[in-house]
């Protein structure tokens, strides 16, 4: 079992953010859920709402999005984004 997994923000031109973290929280239109390592292979649209990332060391950061692909497999979090970070 894997203790974290690895959260990138990929731009249509180059990789934007790459962190190991222990937890990945995001919510789609059912609601929210949570990625945690070795998560089943997953695959969603990211609204507005905020995605949170939990650190390796317990902090969090936060990020908002106006349209976000999230694709979760062999426990990497990939997030395509359009716009600039926020």
């Amino acid at each position: 079992m894997s203790e974290f997994i690895t959260v990138r923000i990929m731009s249509p031109v180059a990789l934007v953010w790459e962190v190991e973290a222990e937890a990945l929280s995001a919510e789609n239109r059912d609601g929210p859920f949570d990625v945690l390592p070795d998560h089943a292979r997953f695959l969603s649209l990211v609204g507005e709402a905020p995605v949170a990332v939990t650190l390796r060391d317990g902090s969090s950061k936060t990020f908002n999005f106006e349209n976000a692909v999230l694709f979760f497999e062999d426990n990497i979090a990939t997030i395509y984004i359009q716009e600039e970070l926020r």
